[in-house]
């Protein structure tokens, strides 16, 4: 390889990696990276807990404590935290692709309160930075750009 042709290359890959980076398009990085966000925050509520290293479990509602106090008895004592009929709190993690960004967002006006804990009500995080997270992501960017600098 003569150094013209390396120089070539190395150009070449620099706008792959550019594009790559920008583009919202369902191969670009920010899709890729919100994808894999939206889907491992998800993923916590049918963990019942914030995965960042390790499970970091949700406290207890106290529909299972003491199940009288709930008007639908058994059936509420039973069900999963933060898991309403409807489901409506996991399914709002949704991303937004941005020009070399992504935000991840739960569009439910609720969600901030049981992702930080307000007042009398528990934190029960959901969204939020996660080292196994990280992880994922620089995993699967690592083998996307491999495929760039080849």
């Amino acid at each position: 390889m003569t150094p013209e042709q390396f120089t070539k290359g190395l150009a070449r890959m620099a706008v792959e990696m550019k594009n790559f980076i920008e583009d919202t398009g369902p191969n670009g990085a920010p899709t890729i990276v919100g994808k894999t966000a939206a889907d491992f925050f998800t993923q916590n509520f049918d963990r019942q807990g914030f995965l960042n290293r390790g499970l970091q479990p949700w406290p207890d509602v106290k529909r299972r404590t003491n199940p009288r106090n709930t008007p639908r008895g058994k059936t509420a004592a039973g069900r999963r935290i933060l898991f309403g009929k409807t489901r409506n709190l996991s399914r709002s993690i949704d991303y937004d692709p941005q020009k070399g960004r992504v935000i991840v967002y739960s569009d439910v006006h609720y969600a901030h309160y049981h992702n930080e804990g307000t007042g009398k009500l528990p934190k029960r995080q959901f969204i939020g930075d996660s080292a196994e997270l990280e992880k994922l992501i620089t995993s699967e960017l690592d083998r996307k750009l491999k495929n760039i600098i080849k």
